[in-house]
Order: structure tokens, then C-alpha cells, then sequence
């Protein structure tokens, strides 16, 4: 079988009439999650309420006292993940990774007893969500949110201020 393209899509969407393609979008709403999400928030007219329910399962993760911190990052990259699956917007990945970013320097204020591998998360998402806002020139939407970041990171173990100060500075 040859490798299927966007043109060859292109050629058999013209080739269709209108309802066989709403049948199909059809048949992919109903048998894929993510298509199911993608059209909620395409077609919502509030702020992406698909983001904000990233958003809050981020925040929950976050939000434990003594959180088990290899499951609370595996499950926040799992999220984000998905969300990077559904979501067609760089704006909204940049957002949802900058938010992670925020909760987990709120965790860290709480209780700077952290292990590296939980600053290395936290660090790696700032860097990603840095390269796509940088990439975009969504500097000015997402400044205040950069400087509030590293401002709270002072309480950050091995070297993660200097680090976050850093990736900061560029955005």
C-alpha cells in the first residue's frame, strides 16, 4: 500500500459529495475521543473548555500535599500528551505547558523537598513551552506569565532558579 497523503485525502474529499463527507465526520465523532474533543472546542464559543479541563487535572495533580512525585509527573506528561493530540492551536499548548510550569513552582513554594527529576519536568516544560511561544511570537501574550514564574522559582533547589531565570529572559 503507498503511503497516504494529504493530497491523496485532498482528491478523494472532492471526489465525495457533502454527505458522504458529514458521514464520515460523523463516523469519526463517534468512534475517536479526540475528534469528539476537537469539534467541543472548535465549536464552543466559550474559551476553549477542553484546555481549561487540562488545566484543572493539572492543577489536582499539583495540589496534593505529599504528592507521589514519578506518578504525578508521568501523569502530567500523559496530559499534556493528549492535549498536544487534540488541540490544534500552539497558543493553547504553550498556555497548558506554562500552566504546568506554574503549579509545579507553586508545589515547590510549598515544599522545596523536591527530587530533580521533579525540577527536570518542571524545567523541560518552561524549555518547550519557551521554544513554541519564541517560535510564534506569543512573547507578549505570555511575558507576565514568564516573570511571575521566575519570580517564584527562588525557592528552587540544584540550580533550577538560575536555569528558569535563564529560559525566562529569552521568552
Amino acid at each position: 500500500m503507498s503511503k497516504f497523503t494529504k493530497k491523496t485525502l485532498l482528491k478523494h474529499l472532492a471526489k465525495s459529495d457533502k454527505e458522504d463527507i458529514i458521514r464520515e465526520i460523523i463516523t469519526l465523532f463517534d468512534k475517536f475521543k479526540n475528534v469528539k474533543e476537537f469539534y467541543a472546542a472548535e465549536l464552543s464559543d466559550a474559551e476553549n473548555p477542553l484546555l481549561e479541563s487540562y488545566k484543572k487535572k493539572i492543577t489536582y495533580a499539583y495540589s496534593s500535599a505529599n504528592p507521589k512525585e514519578r506518578r504525578t509527573n508521568m501523569n502530567v506528561n500523559k496530559l499534556i500528551k493528549e492535549f498536544k493530540k487534540v488541540s490544534i492551536y500552539e497558543r493553547e499548548v504553550a498556555d497548558l505547558m506554562l500552566h504546568r510550569v506554574e503549579c509545579g513552582v507553586e508545589a515547590f513554594k510549598r515544599d522545596n523537598n523536591r527530587s530533580a527529576t521533579f525540577y527536570n519536568c518542571i524545567v523541560t516544560s518552561l524549555e518547550e513551552a519557551a521554544s513554541i511561544i519564541s517560535a510564534n511570537d506569543y512573547s507578549d501574550e505570555f511575558r507576565d506569565r514568564t516573570l511571575g514564574i521566575s519570580r517564584g522559582s527562588q525557592l528552587a533547589k540544584y540550580g533550577v532558579d538560575a536555569r528558569i531565570k535563564e529560559i525566562t529572559k529569552g521568552i
